[in-house]
């Protein structure tokens, strides 16, 4: 396997959790040696995050309108508008490969399948990364999960509710589906407290204040509704509590952010929430925040920001369901709490404003659970074996279902 290109196939120009993932695993392929190349999509107007931290680091790339499956393309005419995108974006893959000589295909999240078509026209083998448990609509999942185990060699969800949500859509999974949850350096995050209260000053949260944060992109499920909802009972009691709301939004969606403004002003909150959007220094943001949290209304598979957070040394507030019970250890690193109550948010919140040593606490014990359990070195040692397995061994051989 050693010098073989690997080819990954990508659904944004982004940096958020997937995004940031397979960042991570790109930097660590050459000392193993193993060439990347990453296709960027250009379906979409980005602003190129992605792009730029691929070229600061010399990692080979190519852009084009690769076929990604979006909520645009569920009506008759966006079906068409797909079909043509992805006998296209399979043509130029599978050339692509020819030319590159790639000796591995790498799909990196369930919305893009022209990489697992075109691995298999040219006979190579394929790898499926799933960071989605997708719950509507319902057709859709159960296409992608009947559909991944059949294209590839193996497939890889990032944490056990994934992998079992695949495994319920179509059993076949059980066959080729393992995990291996992801993993981030904590070493960022050691020193950014400077930087998290000069953030302070400028979003003008004083020292008396506490900040609740979350962070994500605006969408219909990442929550933040939810987490306006809990901020305005958490207000009744906390008087000077602020709530700040970092994340961008998918082009073409600005109207979230819109609704989520107007939501804050009708609950209340006034300027006590902030509206951020995308940032990039995330240690900083979260050194910044007393309490962290997770406010997914659908199972968020394995929401990186919960790492960073753990990493932050701050205590998760998260909705149970998702990645987020295989994170957060309840009452030990964080509190879990009902998905679809924004009161019992609310409390966990106030419960851990009103205990600055147990927050200090829960912190300390999630960084360490970080370094012990998701570290980088585990994440790369996993992914290493699982390339090279496929390099030497038939798919057959691979162990199933099982965490490697």
């Amino acid at each position: 396997m050693a010098g073989r290109t690997i080819l990954y196939v990508h659904s944004s120009d982004e940096m958020y959790g997937a995004d940031l993932i397979l960042l991570q695993l790109l930097e660590r392929l050459p000392e193993a040696g193993f060439r990347p190349l990453v296709v960027v999509p250009t379906d979409v107007s980005y602003d190129g995050q992605l792009t730029r931290a691929l070229a600061a680091r010399g990692i080979a790339h190519v852009h084009y309108p690769t076929a990604v499956l979006r909520r645009r393309y569920f009506r008759p005419l966006g079906l068409l508008t797909y079909l043509w995108r992805l006998a296209a974006s399979t043509w130029f893959l599978a050339r692509l490969i020819r030319r590159e000589r790639a000796g591995l295909v790498h799909s990196n999240t369930a919305a893009v399948i022209p990489g697992a078509l075109a691995a298999r026209l040219t006979g190579v083998p394929h790898i499926w990364h799933i960071h989605e448990i997708i719950t509507r609509p319902r057709f859709l999942w159960r296409l992608t999960a009947w559909l991944v185990p059949r294209l590839s060699e193996a497939v890889v969800a990032v944490s056990t509710p994934t992998w079992a949500h695949l495994c319920a859509g179509s059993a076949r999974n059980r066959e080729r589906a393992i995990v291996i949850h992801n993993g981030i350096d904590s070493a960022p995050f050691a020193g950014a407290a400077p930087a998290g209260r000069a953030l302070r000053r400028d979003w003008g949260v004083a020292d008396d204040e506490a900040l609740v944060l979350m962070v994500g992109r605006f969408s219909h499920w990442k929550g933040q509704g939810h987490f306006l909802e809990a901020a305005a009972h958490v207000a009744q009691s906390h008087a000077q509590a602020r709530f700040a709301l970092v994340g961008g939004v998918f082009p073409g969606q600005e109207a979230l952010v819109d609704e989520a403004k107007a939501l804050a002003a009708s609950l209340g909150l006034g300027d006590r929430a902030l509206f951020s959007g995308f940032r990039d220094d995330i240690p900083a943001v979260l050194a910044a925040a007393d309490v962290f949290v997770l406010p997914s209304t659908s199972p968020d598979p394995f929401p990186t920001v919960v790492l960073e957070a753990m990493a932050a040394g701050r205590p998760v507030v998260a909705n149970a369901h998702g990645g987020s019970v295989e994170m957060v250890v309840d009452g030990e690193t964080g509190l879990l709490v009902d998905p679809a109550d924004p009161e019992a948010m609310a409390a966990a919140i106030v419960a851990l404003l009103d205990a600055p040593a147990r927050r200090h606490a829960m912190g300390l014990a999630g960084r360490q659970r970080l370094e012990a359990t998701f570290s980088p070195e585990a994440f790369w040692e996993r992914w290493r074996a699982l390339y090279e397995a496929l390099g030497t061994a038939a798919p057959e051989s691979l162990d199933s279902p099982r965490h490697q």
